[in-house]
């Protein structure tokens, strides 16, 4: 799998793993995210992801730092982000299956994980992301904390929502927690301030939205400009430029038409 923008498919091989530094719950160095509150033009995107794939914790980190970079460029701009969170694997039993176990034979043996294992961990280095292999037990279904993603964005402020996608991250990758757990998840969800208790029962939604089905992570900014893979910082940064100033554009001619 190359390092540079790798990806999930629906039926992933990459091996989750990828936990933040030692602060992993505490999102603050990451508070830019936010939206500015005065702003003359919004850059939406629609951030299609896993919350077993560690190419999305990575895509992730690069979007955040993107994002860092483009508001220095355009203080008035702001950040809105639509989270399609999907299980890739619902398969899996509701209990998860034995971590270590699972990759062996999905992926041949000891040597290809551990192979695997090293190509991810040099794309986690580039963005200052540790791996903690060896604390995970348990490969979860993830359907449970898909559900809670698309849940809690219509409830809480976008940096909270960035710190509750991260917290999982880190209990799962860094932590070894299991993520198939409902008594971790609704810990994880009322540290980020959601009501846990007025949304477990509702109908689970375990998918938002049914208009992609390729690889993961998969960003669409302004409706118009998709990224698939793990590409870097510098590459999305490009990226944004270019939905930016096509949406000025396209603006400009419907003011002078």
């Amino acid at each position: 799998m190359p390092p540079r923008a790798a990806t999930s498919t629906l039926q992933p091989d990459t091996a989750p793993g990828l936990p933040l530094r030692n602060d992993c719950v505490n999102c603050s160095e990451f508070s830019g995210t936010s939206p500015a509150p005065a702003s003359s033009q919004t850059l939406r995107v629609d951030f299609y992801l896993d919350l077993i794939c560690p190419w999305c914790w990575i895509g992730l980190r690069n979007l955040r730092s993107a994002w860092a970079s483009l508001r220095q460029q355009h203080p008035g701009l702001a950040l809105e982000t639509t989270w399609h969170a999907n299980t890739l694997l619902p398969q899996i039993p509701a209990q998860g299956v034995p971590y270590q176990a699972f990759y062996e034979a999905r992926l041949g043996g000891q040597r290809a994980v551990a192979i695997r294992r090293a190509q991810i961990r040099a794309v986690a280095e580039s963005v200052d992301l540790s791996l903690n292999f060896e604390s995970i037990a348990t490969f979860p279904n993830s359907a449970l904390a898909c559900a809670l993603v698309n849940a809690a964005q219509s409830r809480l402020e976008p940096e909270a929502m960035y710190q509750l996608v991260e917290s999982i991250y880190c209990a799962f990758f860094s932590q070894g927690q299991d993520i198939g757990s409902t008594e971790t998840l609704q810990a994880l969800a009322q540290a980020s301030g959601f009501r846990w208790d007025a949304w477990s029962s509702s109908p689970l939604q375990s998918s938002m939205g049914a208009d992609h089905a390729g690889g993961v992570p998969h960003l669409v900014f302004n409706g118009q400009w998709p990224v698939t893979g793990a590409v870097p910082a510098s590459e999305l940064v490009r990226v944004m430029q270019q939905a930016v100033v096509a949406r000025r554009l396209d603006s400009e001619c419907k003011a002078n038409a």
